[in-house]
């Protein structure tokens, strides 16, 4: 039990008046009245006042809260006593959730319950218990506070932002995903369906010449591919060691998650069927290509407690294991990243494998604070220079990446944090328009 401001501002009072009688050498009779009276009405609350027993409390079946976004935590609290009380409570505090409104103070009358309601801004997905409620209300006649610790396990599961599923389906149907003056991408080669003829240029792929049509023009003549209608999309999501690295306050594998969950979504909504599968040193989890809010809902359960780690990827295993599981040819876009140039080289000396049999887009994340440093103006100071000079020549690896999987006719992705769910969303619209 503690006691409130009116008790503190009574003892207060008393003490004045105590100094005002001091002339009359009535002191210590009037302090001493004066405190026993104030103590004796803070006993008479404290008994008069119901105990914490009649409190209980509950909160809505679903808790569902999204990751980066204000969410409403609810909970209610009923008054089974005979007298309005006025109640205060809060939550057991949870690391990575940032409290940005409250609204938990409210008069509750007898026999109702009122609803506290407060915002939480969660920094990090997954799953989060919580085992009670604390309480605290103003005793009857206004001196006392009592508490109460209530027991209510509860688990808060921190899912992927799926409200911006509805921003970019509101995108797709004013046609603005696709950024002013940027066109859909031909990709001639990369599929599998027949197109037409054209003649040989250097560099091209000797298999693909088609020999009665160089017989007949007697100069080499090539088959033109285009990718293929209603193809299945697969999403690999790397969860290896380059993903774990911050970016704008949130890690790299947090923005592929939403990247993820909102291309699959935006796959559904364009007819196609979206599957994943989730790998590091191996594959963890796999989704086949499916449609509707049921398979949405699996690709949810799964992406929203998907934890980074410090493993290296193995680009072989999970390329053989989508080759085995997806016979069908499919698109299959890659997210991923590098920080040193082995990670890259270890992804290209592997991705012929799933070449075969699909169509793999790279996604990567543009390293922005290596670009800053990189265009850093010149300075005078040694370790200035030293900096920038890295700085450019893993920029000039990473650029390196990019040119051998555009010469292994392997599209490619690179963009900002900000972009990065719109770019991979782009790309599949434009070999859809293909």
């Amino acid at each position: 039990m503690g006691i409130t401001r009116n008790f503190v501002y009574l003892i207060a009072f008393g003490i004045v008046l105590s100094i005002a009688a001091f002339p009359l050498g009535l002191y210590a009779p009037v302090f001493l009245i004066w405190n026993l009276l104030i103590i004796g009405l803070l006993g008479l609350d404290a008994l008069l006042t119901p105990a914490a027993k009649c409190l209980t409390v509950h909160r809505d079946d679903n808790q569902k809260l999204y990751f980066k976004a204000d969410n409403e935590v609810v909970f209610y609290v009923k008054n089974s006593s005979a007298h309005e009380l006025k109640v205060q409570g809060k939550d057991e505090s949870l690391r990575h959730f940032t409290v940005t409104d409250t609204d938990l103070s409210h008069v509750i009358v007898p026999g109702t319950e009122q609803k506290f309601s407060y915002s939480v801004l969660p920094a990090k997905r997954g799953s989060f218990d919580i085992d009670k409620i604390y309480l605290q209300f103003d005793g009857i006649i206004g001196l006392c506070v009592k508490y109460a610790a209530l027991p209510y396990p509860t688990q808060f599961k921190v899912y992927p932002n799926v409200r911006d599923l509805s921003k970019y389906r509101l995108m797709m149907q004013k046609s603005r995903l696709l950024p002013k003056g940027e066109k859909t991408l031909r990709l001639h080669g990369a599929g599998a369906d027949f197109e037409s003829l054209r003649a040989y240029v250097e560099g091209d792929d000797y298999r693909k010449i088609n020999w009665p049509a160089t017989a007949r023009e007697n100069k080499l003549i090539m088959n033109q591919y285009q990718v293929e209608r209603d193809q299945p999309v697969y999403i690999m999501l790397d969860i290896g060691r380059p993903m774990s690295y911050m970016v704008d306050g949130f890690k790299k594998l947090d923005y592929a998650i939403n990247a993820a969950l909102v291309l699959s979504d935006i796959v559904n909504q364009q007819g196609d069927k979206a599957g994943l599968l989730v790998f590091d040193s191996k594959v963890q989890a796999h989704i086949s290509p499916g449609q509707g809010a049921v398979h949405r809902n699996m690709i949810m359960e799964m992406l929203y407690h998907v934890a980074d780690n410090r493993q290296t990827a193995n680009y072989r295993g999970a390329f053989q294991t989508l080759c085995e599981r997806q016979k069908r040819r499919s698109l299959v876009f890659i997210f991923t990243d590098f920080e040193i140039l082995e990670e890259a080289e270890d992804l290209i000396a592997h991705i012929s494998l799933l070449k075969r049999r699909h169509m793999p887009i790279v996604v990567f994340m543009k390293n922005e604070s290596l670009e800053t440093l990189a265009d850093k103006a010149k300075s005078t100071r040694e370790y200035d220079k030293v900096l920038k000079q890295t700085a450019q020549e893993f920029l000039e690896e990473r650029r390196a990446i990019l040119r051998k999987l555009n010469m292994m006719g392997i599209p490619s992705v690179e963009s900002s944090a900000e972009m990065f769910t719109v770019s991979a969303v782009n790309r599949y619209l434009q070999l859809r328009a293909t």
